[in-house]
């Protein structure tokens, strides 16, 4: 991890300049700065006030969390993991998977890393974004922000706060207790069937990452849906992660966050609670089937689907 912190590059301030084209003049803009990466890329332009806007080292970022690890010598843990970045090093995503002692049990054939999800950027637009993140070890399906207390973030008009990374390791390795009871809800609590989970899956924006989105999320129900006819929000949690970790090709980390994000609501309602199926299902469907009937521009997605809208609809007690 530190020899990874000192390849990332270095962020400095310079100057920006407008120019006025029919009389090619060029005059100082002395409220904004652009900022260079060491290795000559432009990355953002910002305020050049250093009360609204601080630079934060992605290399300071990871080397932080590498000493927040460290300080929990009392325990077997190891690091694995990568860092992605943008073309333009605007944005960084990082995954850091812990081993050993900071792995939990989903059930007793389900072991998962727990580890950290961790984002900034240098755009002006982005702040610094730790969350629980995590790695099941049957199937290395990416995991991320499925539990909202565990996560930690300031913006860059504070300068780097590194007691933050330390407080989101601390988070993640000492709550294997709150994340397995977590994961245990979510085993418990079934959606409508399939149908329906494909419909959640969908609505939650999983298949814009996919070249072929129904079929696709179909694969990832199959290989993770025990019953079809009671596919469970774990399941169907697990068949986005499966979705977004294999089947998206090229697509860069620090782009699949806001798919993990969205995955991540299947477990968690933004009030460290997990979604009751019924009400997730109804709403998903209804939803559904009003953009069928206004909008004459949207296609099924798949050769039937109205008739399993209507199934649904009955089934939650909701006129057709």
């Amino acid at each position: 991890m530190y020899k990874t912190a000192e390849r990332l590059p270095e962020v400095d301030r310079h100057e920006v300049y407008a120019h006025h084209t029919e009389s090619d003049e060029w005059d100082r803009v002395p409220y904004r700065d652009s900022l260079w990466t060491d290795d000559g890329r432009t990355t953002g332009v910002v305020s050049s006030n250093e009360d609204f806007y601080n630079v934060i080292q992605y290399g300071d970022i990871l080397e932080t969390v590498g000493d927040a690890v460290d300080q929990h010598n009392d325990l077997d843990i190891g690091v694995k993991g990568g860092v992605s970045l943008s073309p333009t090093a605007h944005r960084m995503s990082a995954n850091i998977d812990f081993t050993g002692d900071a792995t939990v049990y989903a059930n007793r054939d389900d072991p998962i890393n727990l580890g950290l999800k961790v984002r900034s950027g240098h755009s002006g637009f982005h702040g610094l974004k730790y969350d629980v993140g995590a790695e099941r070890q049957v199937c290395s399906n990416g995991m991320m922000a499925f539990v909202s207390e565990l996560g930690f973030d300031q913006t860059h008009g504070d300068p780097f706060q590194p007691g933050l990374a330390y407080h989101a390791v601390d988070a993640v390795i000492e709550s294997p207790a709150e994340i397995e009871h977590r994961l245990s809800q979510a085993q418990n609590r079934e959606l409508m069937n399939q149908d329906e989970a494909l419909l959640v899956l969908l609505d939650q924006g999983i298949g814009n990452f996919l070249e072929q989105p129904v079929p696709d999320l179909l694969n990832a129900l199959h290989e993770e849906v025990d019953d079809p006819e009671s596919p469970t929000l774990w399941e169907t949690y697990n068949a986005a992660t499966r979705a977004l970790t294999h089947y998206t090709g090229d697509v860069p980390d620090y782009d699949l966050d806001h798919g993990f994000e969205q995955a991540a609501k299947l477990l968690e309602t933004g009030y460290n609670e997990i979604p009751d199926p019924e009400q997730l299902g109804r709403q998903t469907v209804e939803r559904r089937a009003q953009q069928r009937i206004e909008s004459t521009e949207s296609d099924e997605y798949w050769e039937g689907e109205d008739e399993k809208i209507r199934e649904l609809l009955e089934k939650h007690g909701v006129e057709a």
